[in-house]
């Protein structure tokens, strides 16, 4: 199957392609608990690519629910990886070091997703 590649300018000055590959349930043994993984294939500026996880936690998802009175739901939940996504490309120069610490957790669930006003 062929992936759709999607562009993305950074404000560190890097041209990313990616694209999605798929999510699944995991727990993380960091102390993170149990959420879900992103998996997105990052290529950038025509580097080899390599694969970054983002991480939605039980717990943002449960923050998310007390505060506006429903659940996410999974377009919702992608939406919040893209976006946390979309911060690291802007944010952090060498991604291949922080392959696993992408994370939508309680403490910025709400802002990730503030610009979506959901």
């Amino acid at each position: 199957m062929a992936h759709r590649y999607k562009s993305y300018a950074a404000e560190t000055g890097t041209a990313y392609q990616y694209f999605f590959a798929n999510s699944r349930r995991v727990n993380r043994p960091e102390g993170q608990g149990a959420g879900s993984d992103y998996i997105f294939v990052v290529t950038p500026d025509q580097k080899p690519p390599f694969i970054l996880r983002v991480f939605i936690s039980e717990r943002a998802l449960e923050v998310w629910r007390q505060g506006h009175g429903r659940i996410l739901d999974s377009n919702e939940m992608y939406a919040a990886a893209k976006m946390r996504l979309f911060r690291a490309f802007d944010e952090i120069e060498c991604l291949r070091g922080d392959q696993l610490s992408l994370l939508v957790d309680e403490a910025n669930v709400e802002e990730l997703l503030e610009p979506l006003n959901l």
